[in-house]
């Protein structure tokens, strides 16, 4: 297998780069692994019917946080991280150019330097507890994905967890299972983003997306699957209107033994309170609209808002 590397000018060409292929953040999605995207969400995403995902500040904080999780995992292993490796670059499969990745870092194997003794490493933060030995099959997915693309037997696994606690584990290129990945990414790329294939919806989410309006007129007969589905969620719901109407009575008990007290005791400890908050000042907005705003305070109204209940 040979690849080649792709080294963009700048990150909004780095950006233009990827979405040529699939990349090792967008496996596990069309695995069925990633509980945050569905396959139906990733396809409108490479077929452009919607936008790409906007940075949060999560992710943000993750690419910025790469260069500490590396140094933590250099000082943990004493193994050289390629300098060069910390930039917007790619990998591409030459003879399956949609296979790509952008590895966070790579590194000397063993601190010997050479073409063909290089691994992959792969920084994460989380507020995740981390098992090294039971990986999130997100993560192990991604590193196998990288590993296979990029030609190379071995790879480590690094994380920041909540930054107070650092992990690492060393992963093995598991070629038979690469090629089930390869498989499956294969499948997507030719049928669903090149051939249109609309993938299956299996959320809600995708329903609301494939389907933002409904058909006039149109019906469908409930299967048995759906028309139990229908007969619990009653239930549940004469469940939850007898619990509410409970509720409201011992509430309206817990107010009269209250009175004018602001708290409900018992040997010696808060249990109950029903305060009122304190009064709020509005601006009078007719008049704000008359007058000038230097002068707004003059048109302050207070207003007494209600008692507030709290079940502590």
């Amino acid at each position: 297998m040979s690849n080649t590397i792709i080294r963009p000018a700048g990150h909004e060409e780095w950006l233009q780069e990827r979405k040529k292929g699939i990349g090792s953040s967008e496996v596990a999605t069309i695995l069925g692994l990633n509980r945050w995207e569905t396959p139906y969400q990733l396809w409108r995403r490479k077929t452009g019917l919607d936008a790409p995902k906007a940075e949060s500040f999560a992710m943000k904080a993750g690419h910025y946080l790469e260069d500490a999780v590396a140094r933590f995992w250099h000082d943990e292993t004493g193994r050289d991280i390629i300098k060069r490796s910390a930039t917007d670059w790619l990998i591409r499969d030459d003879e399956r150019p949609f296979l790509q990745v952008s590895p966070d870092r790579t590194y000397w194997l063993d601190g010997r330097k050479g073409k063909d003794n290089k691994g992959i490493l792969e920084c994460k933060t989380t507020q995740m507890a981390i098992d090294p030995d039971d990986l999130p099959e997100h993560w192990f997915v991604q590193v196998q994905y990288q590993l296979g693309v990029a030609g190379m037997e071995h790879g480590s696994l690094a994380w920041l967890c909540s930054g107070r606690e650092f992990g690492y584990r060393d992963i093995e290129l598991v070629p038979e299972f690469y090629s089930w990945i390869v498989e499956n990414v294969e499948r997507f790329w030719k049928e669903n983003v090149i051939g249109g294939q609309e993938p299956e919806a299996i959320s809600v989410a995708d329903v609301m997306m494939k389907y933002n309006r409904h058909k006039e007129g149109k019906l469908v007969e409930a299967t048995a699957e759906a028309y139990s589905a229908y007969m619990d969620l009653r239930e549940v719901k004469e469940q939850i209107s007898v619990l509410d109407a409970r509720k409201e009575a011992l509430e309206d008990q817990l107010k009269m033994a209250l009175g004018d007290a602001e708290a409900l005791t018992h040997e010696g400890k808060q249990i109950v309170t029903w305060r009122s908050p304190k009064p709020s000042r509005r601006l009078d907005s007719k008049a704000m609209q008359q007058a000038y705003p230097d002068i707004a305070e003059q048109f302050m109204t207070e207003t007494q808002g209600s008692r507030r209940f709290l079940v502590k």
